[in-house]
């Protein structure tokens, strides 16, 4: 069990490695082609093919196993990052970067499966919260060596790095996780997964958990960049160094709350996280101070409090599920594209009427609060 594991930590590695390299490229990339107005609504397109992509992949997943699923898919990633890498036009640009966003989220949607496969429910919270530190730490890793000068690359080069990496990942796999199990899994017909889910009171609550934290990092991606460096005045370097501080629970979190999480069940741990999420959140509403440290420490405990609901919010979700139950990971998984493309519509509406961009961060303090009562309602019996 524990070498099947490992396997899946080695891949999780190189994935995260190889969507490092373009992550916060690519909206830069894609505004040379088609200027930074019409950039949004590609990725608010991009978000309803992820959608679509990620309700279908359990179909796919059932019919050709798990094993020619994750091979097909990682190798698809990899050349969406070639196409990437030599797009002439808008067009193609476009087109590629779509793709990348789906085989992105259906590559992790079997991830999951692969690691539910492998662990037991009373290691699984220590399994999700080391399975984040890895991504995690792939992430900052990766965004160090750009501060390093990798991201003085031209885009082409950059997205031949993420080709090759994700080439690597292709070998490991087909090496790696040849040998993990099947589930045996249960037929469903067609689309009636989806009302099977939601018919379900523990999976339907995992899936409002999910979807609250994804609007927080919808919101936080979009709009904190935004607010720092037009309304608060920071420079970009400064801002690097806030979102670089920002990050650091991620690194730790996860792997010390997801062994909490097994001994004493997931509800406690939920509360905090949407608590100490909400009251952060809140107070950057009051900051006037052009204070790189102020900033850095708030961002900082909202991270501690997503990152605590984001371990045990996946726990919760794959202790209510069988290995068989493929395609409820498929739906839990359109929290993000669901999330991307509510998020920003509901934040345009929220700029037009309040006076200030600040008022966001109060309205997410109070959909933080909303995942506090709703972690309340789990009983002893849920875990």
């Amino acid at each position: 069990m524990k070498h099947n594991q490992k396997k899946i930590y080695w891949a999780t590695f190189l994935f995260y490695v190889a969507l490092s390299f373009t992550l916060y490229i690519n909206s830069t990339f894609l505004a040379t082609f088609v200027g930074e107005k019409l950039v949004g609504l590609i990725y608010s397109l991009g978000s309803l093919v992820v959608l679509l992509a990620l309700l279908a992949a359990p179909v796919v997943f059932l019919k050709a196993g798990g094993y020619k699923f994750i091979l097909g898919i990682t190798l698809l990633f990899a050349f969406s990052l070639l196409g990437l890498a030599y797009s002439q036009n808008a067009v193609a640009a476009a087109a590629f970067l779509i793709l990348s966003f789906a085989f992105t989220d259906v590559f992790l949607f079997a991830l999951d499966e692969f690691l539910k496969i492998s662990t037991d429910n009373y290691h699984l919270g220590k399994a999700r919260g080391i399975y984040l530190t890895i991504a995690n730490g792939a992430l900052m890793g990766i965004q160090f060596i750009f501060w390093l000068g990798l991201g003085l690359l031209p885009f082409r080069e950059i997205y031949l790095l993420g080709f090759a990496v994700a080439l690597i990942l292709f070998l490991v796999a087909k090496r790696g996780l040849r040998r993990i199990p099947e589930p045996r899994y249960a037929k469903a017909k067609h689309w009636g997964f989806i009302g099977k889910f939601f018919r379900v009171k523990t999976l339907r609550r995992a899936y409002v958990q999910n979807l609250l934290l994804q609007l927080f990092y919808a919101w936080m991606i979009i709009y904190t960049p935004i607010y720092l460096s037009l309304y608060m005045g920071f420079s970009w370097r400064s801002i690097g160094l806030i979102l670089s501080v920002m990050l650091v629970p991620f690194l730790f979190v996860p792997t010390y709350l997801g062994n909490y999480g097994d001994r004493f069940g997931e509800r406690k741990m939920l509360m905090f996280g949407f608590a100490i999420a909400a009251l952060a959140t809140l107070l950057l509403f009051f900051i006037t101070a052009k204070s790189v440290a102020i900033w850095a420490l708030l961002l900082f405990f909202t991270r501690v409090g997503a990152s605590s609901i984001e371990v045990m919010a996946d726990a919760y979700f794959f202790k209510h599920i069988k290995p068989e139950d493929e395609e409820f990971v498929g739906v839990y998984k359109t929290t993000i594209p669901v999330a991307y493309i509510l998020g920003p519509l509901l934040a345009s509406a929220i700029i037009f009427l309040l006076p200030s961009l600040n008022y966001l961060f109060v309205v997410l303090s109070a959909i933080m609060l909303y995942g506090v009562y709703l972690a309340s309602t789990i009983r002893k019996n849920d875990i």
